[in-house]
């Protein structure tokens, strides 16, 4: 069986008129409808009934789109596939930084996967400072890069793409006497104790700090999101948290809207010089439907 008229006829059956199948498919309205009779021919039975409306699938004709959709389907994929091959021989290697694993990678991987169900993808998880030389250098393909803190490292030969703009809040313990405030005033946090991880996100914390008219007390630096979170669940500070991390954050914190709150850009970046690359191209589309 042919694809080219199983085509139209999908097409035929989703729009329920003949003509619009041809103009939507870019053919005669004369030669889709040869197409649906070499079918009929080839499977000894009808498989459109017609009415004043247009068409509408027979029985044997239901049983076919179902079996056309599901074939077409594997057959778009296997093209896309074979091209991602041609222009991609190995698996896409994307680096992240760390915030970026908590929700927006393991969507758009999902997202990703829908559409390339046989490509690799590896992930490296670091700070941006760190991702940028990996991709300039080959490492990594793909990273996903923030401005935080501000400004991001200059590097040559490499395109930025805006992924979204990642709003900050505050993370406090559940006994904390600011916990029941819906927004919070950066000052009013002035004489608490501050969980860091490292010089970067201090010094933007730091910074917002200075402009609400306080140098803030870091007396925990923790390295992982997961000692941050059970210092803070603990008593011993608060945070500042993005909020791509939120919805992974361990139900006994409270997270609180900062009444002006800073915020950090989110980035895809890419090497300007590389052959053009649907695995590429595909998983940034993937990651603007996550954010």
């Amino acid at each position: 069986m042919e694809l080219t008229p199983l085509r139209a006829f999908r097409e035929v059956c989703r729009l329920g008129s003949i003509s619009a199948a041809a103009e939507h498919l870019g053919y005669t309205q004369s030669a889709v409808s040869r197409q649906l009779a070499g079918l009929e021919t080839q499977l000894g039975r009808p498989l459109l009934r017609r009415h004043a409306r247009g068409v509408e699938p027979t029985a044997a004709g239901e049983i076919l789109v179902t079996h056309a959709i599901g074939i077409l389907a594997q057959v778009d994929r296997a093209v896309a596939d074979v091209e991602s091959a041609e222009s991609w021989p190995g698996p896409l290697r994307v680096g992240a930084v760390p915030t970026a694993s908590a929700k927006l990678l393991p969507s758009a991987l999902a997202a990703f996967t829908l559409e390339r169900p046989n490509a690799r993808v590896t992930f490296t998880e670091d700070v941006t400072p760190h991702l940028i030389p990996r991709l300039t250098d080959g490492t990594i393909d793909l990273a996903v890069i923030t401005d935080y803190p501000p400004g991001l490292p200059a590097a040559d030969g490499l395109t930025v793409t805006h992924l979204l703009d990642d709003q900050l809040h505050v993370a406090l313990p559940a006994d904390h006497r600011l916990a029941d405030s819906p927004v919070i005033e950066l000052a009013e946090l002035a004489k608490d104790s501050w969980v860091e991880d490292y010089a970067g996100a201090a010094a933007v914390l730091t910074s917002v700090c200075a402009k609400a008219g306080f140098a803030p007390r870091i007396d925990i630096e923790c390295g992982s999101w997961l000692g941050k979170q059970a210092f803070v669940a603990a008593g011993y500070g608060v945070m500042l948290v993005p909020g791509l991390v939120v919805p992974a954050l361990r139900a006994d914190l409270v997270v609180r809207d900062l009444a002006d709150p800073p915020t950090r850009t989110v980035y895809a970046a890419t090497r300007t010089d590389d052959e053009p690359c649907g695995a590429i191209t595909t998983f940034i589309e993937a990651l603007h439907q996550s954010t």
